[in-house]
């Protein structure tokens, strides 16, 4: 049987996986003479910026070996012998496994960060279907689904069969429906089918396992459907879930990978800022300025789908109201009226001065103040700070090695 591996579109590397995975909206400065009606359907156009990160870079490459692995191993010895050892294994068998190499990862991180949207873009740079002839076969390379809400195993297969019908053009589904199957059957129906036909195994929302008592058995069959199948899983869920893997060997050995957490106010979060900026719809262009870029990593978290839907609602608000402008007025009125519900989750977030190390005077209540020391007494008494300086300066020392020799300095 063909290598399906090779099949696949060449591996994205640099700057030509970042021109790839961009998505720019066509954008035009007379957009804002448009009328009130049509800029406010041009601006939904804002959910549809995908600007490269660190994270969509980092899950586009493991999303790709991961599954040229798993086609690599189609069709070969293992892989036959596993796929006859599962087909007695659900018919009433005893179950032997065999070597295959099929494993699982994890992309884990906070809910709104974009882990979904980066995986839908790298399934996109993946491919469609792989069709090859002599003998003629089908392979989907990323197939996705979503863990069921009340984490039932069942729904997870029937998802999975919906999915490969879709896909394939077939009728599994409707085979098992009519069909008088038991769980094991089923079970084993669909790992033949991802073994034939499925390269990637991704489940999303993986965290719904830990809300309900079903959750460790669905998580059970994810591991059989693994040893069973020889295909890749990629588990994909919020926070949440790291505990849940962490309870026994077994599962958190199969549970490593990538993990994420909000951006960073970094020259990312301001390259995202100014692709994101570029894109307005009021009337007077604005000006993204530093304190503007301050406050949306404040009132964001460094959460994107939180910065899209202020600057989106921002300009929304500011056409109806006919205020036509997008400034730190607009934008607080839109967290203030928009986003209530999530204020209790966005903490103004600390801002690390991009400056280098350096001396920085730091607000404190006075209640926590000490009591001054006598060197600082008798130093802010006859005024001799001035004086440690000019010294220091003049003999070419280090200014603050030389005044922590009589005050307390904390460098940041």
């Amino acid at each position: 049987m063909a290598d399906f591996s090779k099949l696949l579109p060449p591996l994205l590397v640099g700057k030509e996986l970042s021109d790839s995975l961009s998505c720019l909206p066509e954008y035009s400065s007379d957009f804002r003479s448009l009328s009130s009606s049509d800029r406010l359907m041009k601006l939904t156009d804002l959910y549809r910026v995908f600007v490269p990160t660190t994270m969509s870079t980092e899950i586009y490459h493991k999303l790709y070996m991961m599954t040229s692995m798993s086609l690599r191993q189609k069709g070969n010895v293992s892989s036959i012998l596993q796929l006859n050892a599962t087909y007695k294994w659900s018919h009433g068998g005893e179950f032997h496994g065999v070597a295959t190499g099929a494993t699982s990862a994890t992309i884990i991180g906070n809910s709104g960060i974009g882990k979904t949207s980066c995986i839908q873009y790298a399934v996109e740079k993946l491919g469609g279907i792989i069709e090859v002839d002599n003998p003629y076969h089908k392979v989907i390379p990323v197939l996705m689904v979503s863990c069921p809400f009340d984490a039932s195993y069942k729904g997870l297969l029937c998802q999975i069969l919906i999915s490969i019908d879709e896909a394939l053009d077939t009728a599994f589904y409707e085979k098992v429906g009519k069909g008088k199957m038991n769980s094991q059957q089923v079970l084993g129906l669909v790992c033949q089918l991802c073994h034939l036909y499925v390269g990637t195994l991704i489940v999303d929302e993986i965290q719904f396992v830990i809300e309900h008592k079903s959750g460790k058995q669905l998580y059970m069959m994810i591991l059989q459907l693994i040893n069973t199948s020889c295909i890749n899983v990629l588990l994909v869920g919020t926070n949440e879930c790291i505990d849940f893997f962490k309870q026994a060997p077994q599962m958190a050995r199969r549970s490593v990978g990538l993990q994420y957490g909000p951006m960073e106010h970094d020259d990312e979060f301001r390259r995202v800022c100014q692709t994101l900026f570029r894109y307005q719809y009021i009337k007077n262009e604005a000006v993204l300025t530093e304190g503007m870029m301050n406050w949306l990593y404040e009132h964001s978290a460094g959460v994107l789908s939180s910065l899209v839907s202020l600057l989106h609602d921002a300009q929304e608000m500011a056409i109806l109201k006919g205020r036509e402008t997008l400034g730190i007025e607009s934008l607080t009125d839109a967290y203030n009226n928009r986003m209530k519900m999530l204020h209790g989750y966005i903490a103004p977030a600390k801002i690390t001065s991009t400056l280098p190390k350096t001396t920085q005077i730091k607000e404190m209540d006075e209640a926590i103040l000490p009591s001054p020391s006598e060197k600082l007494a008798y130093i802010a008494a006859t005024e001799k700070i001035a004086e440690i300086v000019a010294v220091a300066v003049r003999d070419r020392e280090d200014v603050v090695k030389a005044l922590q020799k009589y005050v307390t300095v904390v460098e940041l």
